[in-house]
């Protein structure tokens, strides 16, 4: 966790208020999307739960583990 649980509550609670006014603002459904999860992984790494980059970097670490089992 990068900060204090009463603080983490108090982000997901103005997380939750921000998710609305996106909902309610008029943009289009994609547009929508992209900014509720880009503010969600935001959250969860503030929570310690989100490494940006994390499945491409697991990706990356296994394509390199295979290649280097194929060459031993």
């Amino acid at each position: 966790m990068k900060t204090d649980s009463n603080t983490l509550r108090e982000i997901k609670r103005l997380h939750d208020e921000y998710v609305k006014e996106v909902e309610f603002s008029g943009i289009k459904p994609l547009s929508i999307e992209i900014y509720k999860s880009h503010s969600k992984n935001f959250v969860r790494w503030i929570d310690g739960d989100f490494v940006p980059g994390g499945k491409l970097k697991k990706i990356l670490e296994d394509n390199l583990l295979k290649e280097h089992n194929q060459t031993v």
